[in-house]
């Protein structure tokens, strides 16, 4: 009688042989695809070679080769799930998520076998986040202490370990998650979130006044730099992502229904940001709010126009840095705000940052009745607005230009 072929996806019996010092394990395997093949693996000692051909047995059926065990540490599954991230999420988000792993996650968690990351483990880890201080000087001179972590970033780790844990479980390592069982966080008591601030129109004239004249600032190319911000709302990373090609100085035709006008815009299509082991990487944002037109004021195409070369090639950046061989290159947004924070002592202004140039741009679309939410969010390229969900977006909004024209000279 003929022998019953094999279960599809089941192997046969184990041999193992020694052959020249080597140990070699092999059996025979039926595949998916309904084929048997003897498969075979070596190793140096017996387990070894056992141990190669379990492996690849498990990827012949699709399965892992690297399981997690009850007793696998955190940081074996965290580098499961990093790889995961990486392959999955944008450059940046999985450099946030790596360096708070490494930082705050694995110093304390990273040895601890998956079997005894339980609710009451890891609740301890974060109360030990919440009443982690650190030492500030207070504006009276004295030295006080401030929470180490914001509610915000304990929640950003809550959401990291959560992950890891995921995978735990996926590999049938631990039950459940426990980080679900956990208490919500929440800030402090007494706590007050910093309302949003922007530039008053006497500290924008400061703030010119100076950069207009500083020689330092001149260098850094911050006038109209500065200017550029004002008058789009681009965040630091679209605005040193800027090409000339991405530029109509001239005007895209805009017909209302009494007349016909040409209105000078911004194609916002791509953001540099620093990723770790690569340098300086262009995307192409996150949403698709990120890709959008924005009008700009006549103050502002004045200062463009008066930078503009014929000879330039259309592909450089705007607010360009000397490559290695000379050529113009993309700025790095870390060298902007290093050279905001050399010159914002000088004008009153410690508290300011290249965003807060985007919430300057913000405060004045607010003041401004004629626009509705919509125009505002699509100007800015939010999308966490309460009626992104009913209505239509993408527009181009030209009276914008003419708001902030005003507002800004």
């Amino acid at each position: 009688m003929a022998r019953p072929p094999l279960p599809l996806g089941e192997h046969g019996s184990i041999s193992l042989a020694s052959r020249r010092g080597v140990w070699v394990a092999r059996c025979r395997f039926r595949g998916l695809d309904g084929v048997t093949r003897h498969i075979q693996k070596s190793g140096k000692t017996k387990t070894a070679a056992r141990l190669a051909l379990q492996d690849e047995l498990r990827a012949q059926r699709g399965e892992r080769t690297e399981m997690l065990r009850p007793e696998s540490r955190f940081r074996g599954a965290a580098d499961i799930w990093m790889v995961k991230i990486r392959a999955r999420r944008a450059d940046s988000t999985a450099d946030t998520y790596d360096h708070c792993l490494r930082k705050q996650v694995l110093p304390q968690l990273g040895e601890l076998r998956l079997y005894e990351c339980d609710v009451a483990q890891l609740d301890a880890f974060f109360t030990r986040l919440e009443r982690a201080r650190r030492p500030v000087e207070l504006p009276d001179g004295t030295t006080g202490a401030r929470p180490m972590y914001a509610a915000s970033t304990r929640r950003q780790i809550r959401a990291i370990v959560s992950g890891v844990l995921q995978q735990a479980v996926l590999h049938q390592a631990i039950p459940t998650n426990p980080v679900r069982e956990l208490e919500r966080i929440e800030s402090p008591k007494g706590h007050r979130t910093a309302p949003p601030r922007g530039l008053t129109p006497e500290e924008r004239h400061r703030l010119h006044a100076f950069v207009d004249t500083d020689k330092s600032a001149i260098r850094a190319d911050l006038p109209d730099l500065i200017r550029f911000a004002l008058g789009s709302g681009l965040r630091i990373g679209e605005i040193c992502a800027v090409r000339w090609m991405d530029l109509d100085l001239d005007g895209m035709p805009i017909v209302s229904e009494h007349d016909m006008r040409l209105v000078p815009v911004v194609a916002v299509r791509q953001n540099v940001y620093p990723v770790k082991g690569k340098g300086l990487a262009v995307h192409s944002g996150k949403s698709a709010m990120a890709l959008r037109i924005v009008p700009l004021p006549q103050l502002v195409v004045n200062c463009l126009r008066a930078r503009y070369c014929p000879e330039f090639d259309l592909t450089w950046p705007v607010f360009a840095s000397a490559g290695r061989d000379g050529t113009p290159t993309y700025r790095w947004p870390s060298k902007v705000r290093r050279n905001v924070r050399a010159v914002r002592e000088h004008v009153g202004l410690a508290w300011m940052t290249p965003h807060t140039w985007r919430r300057t741009y913000a405060t004045i679309l607010d003041d401004e009745i004629a626009l509705t939410d919509r125009a505002k969010a699509d100007l800015t390229g939010q999308a966490k607005f309460l009626k992104d969900t009913y209505v239509s977006r993408g527009e181009l909004h030209p009276d914008a230009a003419v708001f902030l024209d005003a507002a800004l000279r």
